[in-house]
């Protein structure tokens, strides 16, 4: 079972609101399927999923070409869709982000500070 989106949901997406970011709606749909499929691997659970999401985002930095403004609100979109919120805002998200593409945080480090984050929806 996969809790984690098609990488083609995710580039129609950014094609629709990359005019709104004010960048290049430029999207890789095969490094977004290499990210995500590493996501799913890494999830054990339910729970691990944004966690997961936000380290293969980290490491898949070509996915998107505004990297950083669109791994935090796929996170944060997808965190919601399983039905949590993430108590961190989008900077905080977004040095979780550079810290893994500088190779600075491992999965287990983003692991524990998303699930020190992660609240039921509304929580």
């Amino acid at each position: 079972m996969t809790w984690v989106v098609e990488a083609d949901v995710l580039v129609r997406a950014y094609a629709r609101i990359a005019p709104e970011l004010g960048t290049d709606p430029r999207a890789s749909e095969t490094a977004l399927r290499i990210a995500l499929r590493e996501a799913d691997h890494l999830a054990d659970d339910v729970y691990d999923v944004p966690g997961a999401l936000l380290f293969a985002l980290g490491r898949t930095p070509r996915c998107f070409s505004a990297f950083r403004a669109m791994s935090v609100l796929v996170v944060d979109w997808h965190t919601k869709t399983l039905g949590f919120r993430l108590d961190a805002t989008p900077a905080e998200l977004g040095e979780i982000l550079h810290r893994v593409a500088l190779r600075e945080a491992s999965y287990d480090d983003v692991r524990a500070w998303v699930a020190d984050r992660l609240l039921p929806f509304g929580g």
